[in-house]
């Protein structure tokens, strides 16, 4: 599966939140594919090479380590289903 895969899979689940739910989780795909190509299979990504990405790119350290979590528990969703 790839990451684009995945983030498609998963964004039905998001309709019930809040816009503001919706727009951060749209934000954290958004700089993702800025560093990872959404072909990326989900066996290559790395969230601690991500986390070094989001860093060199000046991201709050707050907002890196809500991105990582949250791409940590959809992996583990996707790894489950």
């Amino acid at each position: 599966m790839t990451l684009q895969e995945l983030v498609e899979q998963y964004r039905p689940h998001l309709v019930d939140e809040s816009v503001g739910v919706r727009r951060s989780w749209e934000e954290m795909f958004k700089y993702t594919f800025k560093l990872y190509s959404q072909a990326t299979q989900l066996k290559d990504f790395d969230l601690d090479e991500l986390a070094e990405r989001l860093a060199f790119a000046d991201l709050h350290r707050a907002l890196i380590d809500g991105y990582i979590k949250r791409w940590r528990a959809l992996l583990n969703w996707a790894n489950g289903r």
